[in-house]
């Protein structure tokens, strides 16, 4: 009989995405209220001619202030005067709720002639966070940009860009902008961690680097579990399997002590664990999370099914080896886990490697085969197994009624291929018919 190449279904590792609640839009888009002028200061210097000078300040929550720097000027002339005037104001601090935060203000003053013809509080980055905390982002980020458009340096502004595309769920954009400042102010350190995190676990699997430098960021914002988290998952995209373990261990530690955690976050977090225990040749401790994952949710076959995938892989190698008996320990490990698209691919597998050995015993295969139809009886790989398995018992017995079977069932194997778009299985399927059965 010809040599069969294994063909099981195609398995998928489960990769787990974990959202972990987070305080940051009710923290700043309801409470916030930026700094203002309480009295205007004055100027000895000249006033040049008409004009406008926006003056970045930086007013502390005790309500001190330094000028910071002019951050766009139509008449030149008129920056002294203007830097004078932010100079000699009062302020009144930035809140979050009922506390003092230390925020950076944009002074704007219009010159008419040779006076100042008044004082614009309603500046850009002022517009902008209004805009935040009445949840209109997309006119936030438009009118940030725009205004960057003019001062690339304005940081500030930036980090209310970042703040408007976190919102709009952009994370990769919000965490590009928010690694552009070189210190991000404390009322945003929050979101930008946030940012960070979730960008992070966004792109590990594209741009491990780039994955590791967002979460050590998170981290150094906010060493929360949140940050932690995506930290461990860069680590386990860039192969620091060691780091990933130590760092996962300790978010899972966190969250199973604290009961008000979600059922989906611990699961999504284990499978991470799961993944780096596998990744470290560590079976023992991989089948302990698996167990685990099972009793924190009877229903989700997340974790048998990484751990399924990692036998199927150790089989299949087995198999190439021509280690028949470790292919099939290997296998059967795969299909104990309990999950059903696992479970077909193991016993599918473990018929073909019978198959494939020198003296195949047939009704062992067939054995396989009738168990990954039991689980799926219109699993194409699984019907072109038993009819190998039937073709094989009748090449034996010499039985024609076998044989009879064996074509059924191969046809049967080879329409649902087709139906499935499997071109390639239908193939090999046909050729074993042109092959063996005259």
């Amino acid at each position: 009989m010809k040599k069969l190449v294994a063909h099981g279904a195609a398995t998928a590792i489960v990769a787990a995405s974990v959202s972990f609640a987070g305080s940051a839009q009710a923290q700043y888009a309801t409470e916030f209220v930026p700094a203002k002028v309480v009295k205007q200061g004055t100027t000895t210097k000249g006033v040049a001619g008409t004009g406008q000078v926006d003056v970045q300040v930086l007013v502390n929550a005790d309500g001190t202030h330094k000028v910071i720097r002019v951050i766009r000027s139509t008449n030149p002339g008129d920056n002294d005067a203007a830097l004078e005037i932010a100079q000699t104001s009062t302020y009144a601090p930035a809140h979050r709720g009922k506390t003092p935060q230390t925020a950076y203000y944009d002074y704007t003053l219009k010159f008419t002639g040779k006076t100042l013809a008044g004082i614009d509080q309603d500046s850009s980055s002022a517009q902008i966070e209004r805009m935040i905390r009445a949840g209109n982002y997309s006119g936030a980020q438009a009118q940030a940009t725009t205004a960057l458009g003019a001062t690339p340096t304005d940081q500030h502004v930036r980090q209310l860009l970042a703040v408007a595309q976190y919102y709009q769920n952009d994370m990769e954009s919000a965490a590009t902008n928010f690694a552009q400042v070189s210190q991000i102010e404390k009322s945003f350190q929050a979101i930008a961690a946030q940012a960070f995190a979730n960008a992070s676990v966004k792109v590990s699997t594209t741009d491990p680097a780039q994955a590791l430098t967002y979460a050590q960021r998170a981290v150094s914002l906010d060493g929360s579990t949140n940050s932690k988290f995506a930290l461990g998952v860069a680590q386990l995209a860039n192969k620091q399997t060691s780091d990933a373990i130590a760092t996962l261990k300790s978010v899972h530690t966190t969250l199973t002590a604290d009961p008000k955690t979600a059922v989906g976050v611990k699961v999504g977090v284990d499978s991470r664990l799961l993944q780096a225990y596998l990744d470290a040749g560590d079976t023992q401790d991989a089948q302990a999370i698996v167990d685990e994952m099972k009793q924190v949710d009877p229903t989700n076959t997340a974790g048998a099914r990484v751990l399924g995938n990692h036998y199927l892989q150790v089989g299949t190698a087995a198999a190439k080896a021509k280690q028949p008996d470790a292919a099939l320990k290997a296998y059967d490990q795969a299909a104990a886990l309990g999950d059903p698209d696992v479970a077909v691919t193991a016993y599918t597998q473990s018929a073909l490697a019978i198959a494939n050995t020198e003296k195949p015993d047939w009704d062992k295969a067939k054995t396989y085969a009738d168990k990954a139809i039991g689980i799926k009886p219109d699993d194409p790989a699984a019907n072109f197994v038993e009819g190998i398995a039937l073709y094989g018992q009748y090449a034996t017995t010499q039985k024609a009624d076998l044989k009879s079977q064996a074509l059924e069932r191969l046809k049967k194997a080879d329409d649902l291929a087709k139906a499935a778009g499997n071109t390639s299985l239908a193939l090999q399927i046909e050729g074993f018919m042109k092959e063996n059965i005259k």
